[in-house]
């Protein structure tokens, strides 16, 4: 997993429960790591380990941590990190979401080894938006909370329902948003 998503977790827990906390999250994780640098790759151990010592530092669940994440990447970390994706990404939620695919695509271009998740649409006539997911790191519920900070980026509350999951033994993940 590249250092951006560990650096938005540590911000994450900094500006939500303090530095204390984060050291306590880096403690219980087993992560040495005086720091994450954006670009290089960490194991997806590390991650998943930090995500599980966050939910026990916090308090919350581990699906509420991985969705919240997701919401403060998108409007944070991922915005900070990567503001000429963010400008070509669109100007709408759909449009960015729509768009997800190809920034993924462009932004991993010229990183070796980089595995990004895949994404496929299908619009639907009722104006919702299928979104399928595919990733061997099968983090959805992380991807339905960038979903939702895509929508709080551009001022939506997006509806987020789970259609398919890999985590029940389906092929790939299906989102469908529903837009306001």
């Amino acid at each position: 997993m590249k250092g951006v998503v560990n650096k938005g977790i540590e911000q994450l827990v900094i500006g939500k429960f303090g530095p204390e906390a984060w050291q306590e999250v880096k403690r219980r994780a087993g992560c040495e790591e005086p720091f994450f640098a954006t670009s290089e790759d960490y194991p997806d151990e590390i991650t998943l380990a930090l995500v599980k010592a966050v939910s026990e530092v916090s308090g919350l669940s581990e699906e509420t941590v991985q969705i919240e994440f997701g919401k403060f990447w998108v409007s944070n970390t991922g915005k900070d990190s990567y503001p000429t994706f963010y400008s070509l990404a669109g100007s709408s939620a759909r449009e960015f979401l729509l768009n997800m695919d190809r920034v993924h695509e462009q932004a991993t271009r010229n990183i070796p080894g980089a595995q990004p998740p895949r994404f496929e649409y299908e619009e639907l006539p009722d104006g919702k938006l299928l979104m399928h997911y595919h990733s061997k790191r099968g983090l959805c519920t992380v991807f339905r909370g960038l979903i939702m900070g895509v929508g709080c980026l551009f001022g939506q509350e997006l509806q987020v329902r789970s259609i398919a999951c890999v985590h029940k033994g389906d092929p790939h993940c299906t989102i469908e948003v529903t837009f306001p």
